[in-house]
């Protein structure tokens, strides 16, 4: 049995969690940043200049962003950008804690259980939960930590070809040409043997997997941009139109004008 020092706090008291789509060529600020902020790519990329300085977010990468620096967003010129964050203010950030983030890498490969995390925290930011303030404050926690983590991990572990396919997926996912043996061959091991890994640990197919980020993506550029449909559909991955409506319905069970139109009137002021 172990021990764990948890005398170094990190406890925020107001937490933003969120996803958004940029279309290509989107920009953001310049703004001060005030608070710990974890940037998720999940498809596109995003420049980010801290100070000037700049810095490159790629699909399948997740940034740190610490208070009191300028910073300003140009994101991917060709294709659209989906990310998400978690940003936590921590008045009281204990000064050991403030040096460890400050000597951390600023970009990571994304890892599946960081996105995890991250999703669970834009899920429940959402519900009707009455702990959710609460429980938003554990998980933008738990996120920050697990960057920690894994910046601090020495020596790093050992890739895991799960892990390396759904990153490969992530990064790629737009191209409608993607196939089984390219994303076995970026995690090193032979499609049958990803298969299996995949329906081992998380109960679906690379194939299927790769439509979920697919259609995830396009429900949110219905609900968050004007783009035309055939044009969310070849940002997305899909060959076809007729595709791209077919899968939307069968997630959904609404074909994708009328999903738009039942997210946007939601999202009216009643």
């Amino acid at each position: 049995m172990s021990e764990i020092d948890v005398t170094t706090e990190l406890r925020p008291t107001r937490v933003s969690v969120g996803t958004v789509t940029y279309p290509p060529g989107g920009a953001l600020g310049p703004r001060t940043q005030l608070d710990l902020q974890l940037v998720l790519v999940h498809a596109g990329s995003a420049r980010v200049w801290v100070d000037e300085a700049p810095r490159l977010l790629a699909a399948g990468q997740v940034g740190l962003l610490l208070p009191g620096h300028r910073e300003r967003f140009a994101f991917d010129p060709h294709v659209a950008t989906h990310h998400s964050w978690v940003q936590a203010h921590v008045p009281d950030l204990p000064a050991a804690l403030e040096g460890r983030l400050q000597g951390l890498p600023t970009v990571l490969p994304l890892s599946p259980a960081l996105d995890a995390l991250a999703r669970e925290a834009v899920a429940t930011a959402a519900s009707t939960l009455p702990a959710v303030p609460s429980l938003l404050a554990h998980l933008a926690g738990a996120a920050l930590w697990r960057y920690i983590g894994e910046a601090e991990r020495q020596p790093p572990e050992r890739a895991r070809p799960i892990d390396d396919a759904q990153r490969f997926i992530h990064a790629n996912f737009v191209d409608p040409t993607l196939t089984l043996g390219d994303i076995a061959g970026a995690a090193h091991v032979t499609p049958a043997h990803l298969i299996r890994g995949f329906r081992a640990e998380l109960g679906t197919t690379p194939k299927a997997y790769l439509w979920q980020r697919r259609v995830a993506l396009g429900i949110d550029l219905l609900a968050n941009t004007g783009l035309p449909i055939t044009s969310i559909a070849e940002r997305c991955g899909f060959r076809t139109t007729h595709h791209f409506s077919r899968r939307i319905k069968q997630a959904t069970g609404l074909p994708p004008d009328a999903l738009r139109r039942t997210r946007w009137e939601a999202a009216e002021p009643g």
